[in-house]
């Protein structure tokens, strides 16, 4: 195909910004019902979907929308005990999602769930809390949980933190960690005072988020994604349909546990038990559709002569739409050799990407929990934190492994004269992505999980005493402590710029590098403090590609 750039027009009504012009439109709004829709618990599934070829598609704007419910046959799921993963909700059902034009793939996203809750960083909280919970029963919102009493029944004078006692604030996730309307400890079943210290503590989601049963279907909460939020390609263009071939949508769904898994051998999962503490042995744990995702999309009619200014650009030089596709590659950093002891570990990753324009990169690191090591540590915690398996995240996370040190080599350059290996660094450079990232401090750098800085996140019952294990403590910084320690680098010249041609680095012959160390540790004596079990290293490399709609059909170009 001539990759030709100078000579195909761009049609100002298919960005996304508001126009310079006033121009009256019509919008019909229609719900898609699937072509094709199959799901099974064991096997996950996919939807079909067919876009008619008409109008131009309100693409930043359309959504998907389901129910998920516990069970797959009448009877099944009656203690409404299953909910969605905290940070991701509804969207860790999406495993992949493409779309095509005329048989031909413009663009797919892999590992979609966990892309969205990586790029979910960038979201401030108030929108995480205000609108992704409410579309994708998420569970993002933080309270602020204020000891009155430090040290239990007796009086102290001022104020004691430390490792061992909690004397200021903390910050509890409101589905985890339900407090008293004050905010000054946690909810027990006989009412929250220090008298009732050691009663257990409700760590419950709101009822509104459990999934319904089988037989309650329909009742329960319904799930509506952007695609926009998930798939960069919806996020820049509108799409000319009407000047398109047959342009289909496909989602791959994860699946789900089977109905005879027992919770506390799941490794990953799309949903999650309402109470882990609780759950123990729990099986029945399988889930299906409610009814056969919808599609929800709004077509925009043009007056005449503005779509005719689209037919025309099509059968003369061609419609040039660019946008951000997403690679998805992995890698390993392998496991500690055999011996006792903490040793540094380092995997280096080629990435390729010869010949592409790459904007940013972005990797999520899970420790490997199938491997012989894997599965001998995979209830292993730091410092009480779950990062191997952890129940209310499982692998929708990117958890701070100990003594991180990384680098990129783009284009036989290091990235950094010197190794990243401050967090304070790692951070800024994350940041730099889309210029301000919104974690907790303690989900991101734990300091190597030191307690003093993990106990910014609710880890105690009402007394104040810090406590990882206890029921009748606070779960926050067991799930959430070094949770969303994400690496990023931004190879855009100005964010600003988005998707426009030479914003990005284009990589010559020599392929992106990636160096990566972490301490291991192994110890005979005490199994439950290892964590030499492998990394695995998940990279999201988004690179600009250009749509070229043209009298010979679409095609995509790295033009």
């Amino acid at each position: 195909m001539d990759t030709t750039t100078s000579y195909v027009e761009e049609i100002d009504i298919l960005k996304p910004q508001q126009l310079a012009r006033a121009i009256d439109v019509e919008v019909e709004t229609n719900i898609l019902e699937p072509v094709a829709h199959q799901y099974t618990s064991r096997n996950g599934g996919v939807t079909r979907f067919v876009l008619p070829a008409k109008a131009v598609l309100d693409a930043p704007n359309a959504a998907l929308t389901f129910e998920i419910v516990n069970g797959e046959a009448s009877g099944e799921g009656t203690d409404r005990r299953l909910a969605f993963p905290l940070m991701t909700g509804g969207t860790a059902m999406i495993r992949r999602i493409t779309v095509r034009t005329g048989g031909q793939i413009i663009s797919q996203v892999d590992e979609a769930a966990l892309y969205n809750t990586v790029k979910s960083v960038f979201k401030s909280n108030a929108y995480k809390r205000n609108v992704l919970d409410v579309r994708h029963a998420s569970s993002n919102s933080q309270k602020l949980k204020i000891l009155q009493n430090q040290s239990g029944s007796a009086a102290i004078a001022g104020y004691t933190n430390g490792a061992g006692l909690v004397g200021y604030h903390q910050i509890s996730n409101d589905d985890i960690d339900q407090q008293n309307t004050w905010g000054n400890g946690i909810l027990t079943s006989a009412g929250p005072t220090v008298a009732n210290a050691g009663v257990e503590v409700s760590h419950l989601f709101q009822k509104n988020k459990l999934l319904r049963d089988f037989d309650n279907r329909g009742l329960g909460p319904e799930i509506t994604i952007r695609l926009g939020d998930i798939m960069p390609f919806f996020e820049s263009n509108q799409l000319p349909l009407l000047a398109m071939a047959q342009t289909e949508i496909v989602c791959e769904w994860h699946a789900g546990p089977t109905a005879t898994a027992r919770y506390d051998s799941i490794n990953h999962a799309p949903v999650i038990v309402n109470n882990a503490a609780l759950a123990g042995t729990t099986a029945g744990l399988n889930i299906g559709f409610a009814a056969p995702p919808t599609l929800q999309v709004d077509y925009i009619h043009y007056p005449e002569d503005e779509q005719m200014k689209i037919m025309n650009a099509v059968q003369g030089a061609g419609i040039r739409l660019n946008f951000s596709e997403v690679v998805t590659t992995f890698g390993v950093n392998p496991e500690k050799a055999a011996g006792d002891g903490t040793t540094a570990v380092t995997s280096n990753h080629i990435l390729g990407m010869a010949g592409k324009e790459v904007k940013k990169i972005y990797i999520a690191k899970n420790y490997d929990k199938l491997s012989t090591q894997g599965q001998v540590e995979r209830n292993n915690t730091q410092t009480g934190c779950q990062t191997h398996v952890n129940k209310y995240l499982w692998d929708n996370k990117s958890i701070q492994c100990p003594g991180e040190i990384y680098n990129f080599i783009v284009n036989n350059e290091r990235m950094y004269g010197i190794d990243i290996a401050n967090p304070s660094q790692a951070y800024n450079q994350l940041k730099q992505c889309e210029q301000i990232a919104h974690v907790l401090p303690a989900q991101f750098d734990t300091m190597d999980f030191d307690q003093n800085v993990l106990s910014l996140l609710n880890n105690t019952g009402e007394a104040g005493t810090v406590d990882n294990a206890a029921a009748d403590s606070g779960f926050s910084q067991r799930i959430l402590g070094g949770s969303m320690n994400v690496i990023g680098l931004n190879l855009d010249k100005y964010n600003e710029m988005g998707n426009a041609v030479g914003n990005g680095e284009r990589i010559g012959s020599a392929p992106i590098e990636f160096r990566f160390t972490c301490n291991k540790t192994r110890d005979a004596g005490t199994p439950a403090d290892e964590n030499s079990a492998a990394v695995n290293l998940t990279f999201f490399i988004e690179h600009r590609r250009s749509l070229i709609i043209d009298k010979m059909g679409a095609q995509v170009s790295d033009q």
